[in-house]
């Protein structure tokens, strides 16, 4: 049980992730199944910090927290890269 809130972290996290990718590759749209989401996501995320925090062994627990500069950052260079194919040639 010594690895507890690193396990949340990494399950949380990956849910969270599957319902936000599930929902835009999927033609069914519900913003409340979005908020879930990313509700369960940043729970993952906060397990992760409390793992952190505890001192628990093992890599899981940065899972959730490096997926939470990874993925805003991803998005934001998706945009970079969008803004740039319709920028001046």
């Amino acid at each position: 049980m010594k690895k507890r809130f690193s396990q949340y972290s990494l399950w949380l996290s990956l849910l969270g992730i599957v319902i936000g990718v599930g929902q835009y590759f999927t033609s069914i749209y519900s913003s409340n199944i979005l908020y879930i989401g990313v509700i369960v996501y940043l729970t993952g995320f906060t397990c992760g910090v409390i793992a952190f925090g505890k001192n628990e062994r093992g890599l899981m627990k940065y899972f959730g927290l490096t997926s939470f500069v990874v993925i805003p950052l991803l998005i934001m260079l998706g945009m970079l890269f969008f803004a740039m194919n319709f920028g001046e040639s």
